[in-house]
């Protein structure tokens, strides 16, 4: 019996060794965007054993292309797996490749993930590792192109700006052919275009060195004609009152006010002038503590699948960063996410640490379901827990649409912590038309507002104007 426990343990020892002998250094590998261009992954794989380890092959279909840096993986080494995929449909993704490893009796799979704007007329053929010049960089040089959507002219001193994770990453400006030109690093950028008499245009697009290009055409922004017209005669009319209808008591009243204008009242001081204080100066002019009470903002982030790929949480993030920038060190914030799960993403946070809630912010990440009602439920605990008796205290939802309220009554929970003195307002991203009477009906609830947030304008000063409108004394 001894000697069959020995042995039994020996295994499960040598079974944990084998387990932990291979690692994806990270799962799971998003695509971002896909458009009309193909475009890869390479996926680091790890060797943490004292022993060599063989790759025998990966069981995908035709939507993939897998290449090998090396099919032999030294002790305490790296090589890469290349993994180029087509779809065949739209929309997000989520895919497992199984690769096979001489440690392991089972494969092991490697998780992809993405979001297929187009479906990509061709498949373009791998790059592998053995081909020469293979470059490796993230940085590539990218071109962008507005023109006049009508005339086809070329817009000379047009600003395009790449906005990543909420932030301005690159600004650049055109020359006299609409062109420029500018060495960036490939990933997912929301870009907006604009020009003066022009409207702004603006998407969200993956760039890498095989799709280095992106064109804007503008439409003039055609300002209405004003109509000039004759102007009327001035007629001066007596604005002396007719007394004629009054009585004695109005009489007296407007006798009364005529002796109060007429009058000079001499200005008194009995502080001499030299002993009077000096101005302080104001340490926060746009949000100054005479005029704006403290916050306590808890953000209600909707992080589910369908803010990832389309613009909406580079949006989203924009606002937030925006409102932190302004908000003072009186002032607090708290993340909640939701979305197959809740959690509370920062805990409640002076606005004086910008740059820790700003990376926090830039961090956010979307994927899973949505389930709102939990969310919502968590962020009035934590708005409670941080309450500023004399403050604005707010929650400040931001969804693309509905959300799954589960077994939680909204509406009814909004009307109880309004009475409490916590309110929410509700922030739509991009959302449909369709979904603004249910954000507005639990924004009535509430006791806060509906906003709405379509264009990169709209992220920097919406959520702004709400702080300040729900803030002031």
């Amino acid at each position: 019996m001894k000697y069959f426990i020995s042995i039994l343990f020996a295994t499960v020892l040598i079974q944990q060794s084998i387990i932990s002998q291979i690692q994806f250094l990270k799962q799971p590998y998003d695509y971002g965007l896909i458009s009309s261009s193909n475009q890869y992954v390479d996926v680091p794989v790890k060797n943490t054993s004292d022993k060599k380890v063989f790759i025998f092959r990966s069981d995908v279909d035709k939507r993939f292309q897998i290449h090998y840096s090396s099919k032999t993986i030294l002790p305490d080494s790296i090589v890469y797996v290349r993994i180029q995929f087509t779809p065949t449909k739209k929309g997000n993704f989520t895919e497992e490749i199984p690769i096979h490893f001489s440690c392991y009796e089972e494969p092991k799979s490697i998780k992809i993930t993405g979001y297929a704007e187009e479906i990509p007329s061709s498949s373009i053929a791998c790059p592998s590792f053995s081909q020469e010049n293979i470059n490796n960089e993230i940085a590539f040089d990218f071109q962008v192109k507005v023109i006049d959507r009508q005339t086809r002219a070329p817009i000379e001193k047009a600003t395009v700006l790449m906005i990543k994770n909420g932030v301005i990453a690159q600004e650049l400006t055109t020359n006299n052919n609409g062109i420029r030109k500018k060495n960036v690093d490939l990933g997912f950028y929301y870009f907006v275009a604009s020009k003066e008499g022009y409207n702004s245009e603006e998407f969200p697009k993956y760039i890498n060195r095989k799709n280095n290009f992106v064109l804007f055409e503008l439409d003039r922004n055609e300002e209405p004609i004003a109509i000039v017209s004759e102007p009327e005669e001035t007629v001066i009319e007596n604005t002396e009152p007719d007394e004629s209808h009054l009585d004695e008591e109005e009489i007296e009243l407007v006798i009364d006010s005529e002796i109060i204008e007429e009058e000079e009242i001499p200005i008194v001081i009995d502080t001499p002038v030299e002993t009077l204080e000096p101005l302080k100066e104001e340490k926060y002019p746009n949000l100054p503590s005479t005029i704006y009470r403290p916050n306590n903002i808890v953000f209600l982030i909707d992080v589910s699948a369908s803010m990832k790929y389309t613009g909406k949480l580079d949006l989203l993030k924009a606002s937030m960063i925006e409102m932190t920038n302004l908000l003072r060190d009186i002032d607090n914030i708290t993340i909640v996410t939701y979305a197959s799960n809740t959690l509370v993403e920062m805990e409640t946070t002076s606005a004086d640490n910008k740059d820790s809630i700003i990376s926090k912010i830039e961090g956010l990440e979307a994927k899973g379901m949505t389930a709102g009602g939990k969310g919502l439920k968590l962020a009035y605990t934590k708005a409670c827990e941080s309450y500023i008796a004399s403050g604005n205290n707010e929650i400040i939802m931001a969804t693309d649409g509905d959300f799954n309220s589960g077994g939680e009554n909204v509406y009814r929970l909004a009307k109880k912590y309004k009475s409490k003195g916590v309110k929410v307002s509700v922030l739509g991203i991009k959302n449909r038309q369709t979904h603004e009477a249910n954000m507005k009906k639990l924004a009535d609830n509430g006791g806060g507002n509906y906003l709405k947030i379509d264009t990169f304008e709209d992220a920097k000063k919406r959520l702004v104007e709400e702080v300040k409108a729900s803030s002031k004394f």
